[in-house]
């Protein structure tokens, strides 16, 4: 009776468009109310979801990624990634993804990245006779790579989760995500062709010289990070302050950043933090309800059971994510369902650090898929594009990330093998 009454409300909720946080903890109400459960075990259980250290490199990289864009950094990357990629066919696509590829490694967030390459591109992409269409989803799907190149907030939560190591799921989130980049990158080479655009001059190799010092100091974010985290010198959650103090500096050096911008920056990053931990919040509530009835343990054990193997359980998990991600927040999703999907994999023998990248990138695809890609509608804000139309542009990326999501499923020495090179 407890599990159809929380599915039942949560999918009510969902078809009438709730937002995914009200869904959740509405439906965690009622199934407490038919259990027998006083609703004051939802505050406790909350409580007990913020009680997380971890939880709090989330706020500080999404603070980090606010800084970095209002201090022009955004725009630093995107000249230098110019200068190296912006005369090839269809160079100016190549500069959004590239662009977009280094910016994820200061935010961690695809909503960030979109918001700020795709502010720096959009201009000069529709100046070169780019369709508006074909922009906005080449910055749609350049954002994926925010949720997997470290730092990352859904490996931040599946390490929460799962006690996973976030430093080592940092380490293992770098060549998935650089594949993704290198993959989209050619996409965007062949699809040009058919853009009527015009080509952007090489500038020589002074210019890449002149842009990389230009780019220095932010592209040393990500490099300052890692290596403190693996040198010993602090954890992921004190190098998410440490790179919040060091966009400060950086910005203030550049003279890029006013009492103001850093105000605007705060503000920001607070209410995308208050949003994240919302949904976290409710998601750990409608978790922790299904702990207590076993539906996870169940569960896990009948997909163990019907699969029989690795390989089809990793498949049935991304055909499962892939629907999941077109119709949930990626962040309510991955704590939600890495409880009833971890147990199955680890028993078929799955490297938790690869798990942990499989989920990320699954998810990561549901926001450039609709109804709910939160990248289609940020990059439909930038451009002035419809959904409708951005959705039949971005097809064939999705079809790539769908293949990368593949290979990086049944080749998983991408996700571990420079964690062991580091161990």
């Amino acid at each position: 009776m407890t599990t159809a009454t929380i599915f039942i409300v949560l999918i009510g909720l969902m078809l009438v468009r709730a937002p995914i946080a009200i869904a959740l903890g509405l439906a965690s109400a009622a199934g407490l109310l038919v259990s027998g459960i006083t609703l004051e075990i939802m505050i406790q259980q909350i409580v007990t979801t913020n009680d997380s250290f971890p939880l709090l490199a989330i706020p500080f990289f999404i603070l980090a990624g606010e800084i970095m864009s209002t201090g022009g950094m955004s725009r630093r990357l995107v000249n230098f990634a110019g200068a190296l990629v912006g005369h090839l066919s269809g160079g100016l696509g190549a500069v959004a993804i590239l662009g977009s590829s280094f910016f994820a490694a200061l935010s961690g967030s695809n909503a960030a990245t979109v918001a700020a390459i795709g502010g720096v591109m959009n201009a000069p992409m529709a100046e070169k006779g780019y369709r508006p269409s074909y922009t906005a989803a080449t910055i749609a799907a350049a954002g994926v790579t925010g949720m997997i190149i470290p730092p990352s907030i859904l490996l931040i939560l599946y390490g929460v989760v799962t006690g996973v190591s976030i430093s080592d799921l940092f380490l293992a989130g770098i060549v998935p995500g650089i594949f993704i980049c290198i993959s989209l990158l050619a996409l965007n080479y062949f699809l040009v062709r058919k853009e009527n655009v015009e080509r952007v001059p090489f500038k020589g190799t002074g210019e890449i010289v002149r842009t990389f010092k230009e780019a220095f100091w932010p592209l040393m974010m990500p490099v300052i990070i890692l290596s403190g985290i693996y040198g010993g010198v602090f954890t992921p959650t004190e190098a998410a302050v440490v790179a919040v103090l060091y966009g400060l500096v950086v910005g203030a050096a550049f003279r890029e950043l006013s009492w103001r911008s850093v105000y605007n920056a705060f503000l920001k990053a607070s209410v995308s933090s208050c949003v994240v931990m919302f949904i976290m919040n409710s998601a750990g509530v409608f978790a922790w309800l299904l702990t207590i009835n076993q539906i996870p343990q169940s569960i896990s054990a009948y997909l163990a059971e019907s699969a029989g193997n690795q390989i089809l359980y990793l498949l049935f998990v991304n055909l499962f994510l892939l629907i999941v991600g077109c119709m949930m927040n990626a962040a309510a999703a991955i704590v939600i369902f890495t409880s009833i999907l971890y147990p199955a994999a680890m028993s078929f023998g799955v490297d938790p650090l690869a798990f942990g990248v499989i989920m990320a990138v699954n998810l990561s695809i549901g926001t450039v898929t609709p109804p709910l890609g939160v990248d289609l509608f940020i990059a439909s804000a930038i451009t002035k594009v419809s959904i409708e139309r951005i959705v039949v542009a971005i097809w064939p990326y999705i079809a790539v990330l769908v293949l990368d999501l593949l290979i990086i499923t049944y080749v998983p020495w991408m996700s571990t093998f420079l964690v062991a090179l580091f161990k």
